[in-house]
């Protein structure tokens, strides 16, 4: 019998493989979390896979993917097992999304970027109509939704919530800023994001939308930002924010001006950029984006002690020679215990222990007490945190320059210029009110209902009103 020679045999081994290979599945790594590595010892990863159609892979198993790792540079090691898993589409928590709308002076042109003959017609219409859509989207589901927009200033218009109601109206009608509130600040805007994300426990995904590049104030003016000063945000800024707290970026670029180093941010968080012409493109990208979330499988491995304060995750798909990997911030990840970290982590058992106390606190949503609260962000020159409101009024006293801000929660503090009463009225509604005006999620008036997750601005610090029952 006449065998096949050398050569068809490797002909045939190749052919084999590259049909295999266009015929095999495909795996991206969408996001990895690591906030809460020094509390369960575990990395959470979020992978999407897809046939060679493109469509959604469901119905695999923890068995199915293989997870490598090593400090960034060096070469994946041996494959660490999945110690917790969640299949495609199971997110009991629902998602959190912020919205980030690109709100400069070049938005309100038209899509092919001349004056837009009409309000309804510009980026900025466009942008907010998408974004309405989405909002009637996600229906009754648990998924939360914020909203920001960003020009020369970042503009909470209102943080993750399931009020879909709230954020349509609050997504009101597109104006154009004046001169000063015209520029970009790109990178800064999204750094903010991923901060009003900080507290929000699950899956979290900003998804961007801009017409531009970076076009930051300070740089083009040469006189100190607002809010910023002098400092000077660039990308890698805007990356390890987002990288920290373990949120994917998604970003629609419109038009024909595009940030090259917004599509670095993107892709290196796990997440894609959309380049965008026109109004039919736009049409339901949000809502594909959500889909391809909920199609991610959650993997949680424990991370070999390394001590690199960066680390490269590889995800192979067993069966299949496809794998993806990204990299992410390891500086607080212990791992698995070993002679080589034991005595460490004995010198560190107290304060690792309080630290799981303030996460657990912090991200799990655990509260301290059952009644309407007002909790500080980022609080200025000490002070309690978070004040529960133990009467029908609180009195918000804003500090000085580098004070901080005092909170009555009995309502005894006097009430001055300046000062701020949160008070619950007849209706039951908290309401916050100041004879100098009171700024609530970036928008000024003389009362304003609050909603659960409003951000009320006192002098220098930002407070967060809790309601008590979401």
């Amino acid at each position: 019998m006449r065998r096949p020679s050398s050569n068809i045999v490797g002909f045939s081994l190749l052919l084999f493989s590259i049909v295999f290979c266009l015929g095999a599945d495909e795996i991206a790594l969408s996001g990895v979390d690591s906030r809460l590595t020094a509390v369960t010892g575990t990395v959470n990863l979020y992978a999407v896979v897809t046939d060679p159609s493109g469509q959604l892979v469901e119905n695999l198993k923890a068995e199915d993917f293989m997870v490598r790792e090593a400090p960034f540079g060096e070469t994946p090691g041996d494959p660490l097992p999945v110690v917790d898993f969640s299949p495609a589409g199971e997110r009991k928590d629902g998602l959190v999304f912020m919205m980030l709308i690109d709100d400069s002076g070049s938005m309100y042109d038209g899509p092919d970027g001349r004056s837009s003959p009409s309000p309804d017609r510009t980026r900025a219409a466009l942008a907010r109509r998408e974004a309405r859509r989405f909002l009637n989207e996600l229906g009754s589901s648990m998924d939360r939704a914020g909203l920001a927009l960003f020009g020369t200033r970042y503009q909470t218009l209102a943080s993750p919530r399931t009020d879909r109601a709230t954020l349509t109206e609050r997504l009101g009608v597109s104006s154009p800023p004046d001169s000063e509130e015209a520029y970009t600040e790109l990178y800064a805007a999204i750094s903010e994001a991923a901060a009003s994300l900080s507290n929000q426990k699950g899956r979290r995904i900003v998804i961007l939308f801009s017409d531009g590049e970076n076009y930051a104030y300070t740089e083009k003016t040469g006189r100190s930002h607002p809010d910023y000063g002098d400092k000077n945000h660039i990308p890698d800024d805007a990356l390890a924010a987002l990288q920290e707290e373990g949120i994917t970026l998604y970003a629609v670029r419109f038009g024909l001006i595009r940030d090259e180093d917004l599509a670095r941010i993107a892709r290196s968080t796990g997440g894609i950029v959309f380049d965008v012409d026109g109004e039919e493109e736009l049409s339901g990208l949000y809502t594909s984006i959500r889909e391809r979330v909920l199609a991610e499988y959650r993997l949680g491995y424990r991370p070999a002690p390394s001590g690199a304060d960066t680390t490269t995750v590889l995800v192979e798909l067993s069966g299949t020679v496809t794998s993806t990997e990204l990299t992410y911030p390891s500086g607080f990840v212990f791992g698995s215990p070993s002679s080589r970290n034991t005595a460490l982590l004995s010198l560190l058992a107290i304060p690792v222990a309080m630290g799981i106390i303030f996460l657990l606190a912090r991200l799990k949503g655990a509260k301290t007490v059952e009644t309407p609260s007002l909790e500080r962000l980022r609080p200025v020159g000490g002070g309690q945190v978070t004040v529960a409101m133990e009467s029908g009024k609180t009195v918000i006293s804003p500090g000085m320059a580098g004070e901080a801000t005092s909170i009555s929660p009995k309502g005894s503090s006097p009430v001055g210029p300046g000062t701020i009463v949160v008070e619950k009225g007849k209706d039951g509604r908290w309401r916050a009110s100041s004879s100098e005006g009171v700024v609530v999620n970036n928008r000024k008036s003389e009362t304003t209902v609050l909603d659960n997750g409003d951000v009320i601005k006192a002098g220098e610090e930002l407070i967060v009103f809790d309601d008590g029952e979401s």
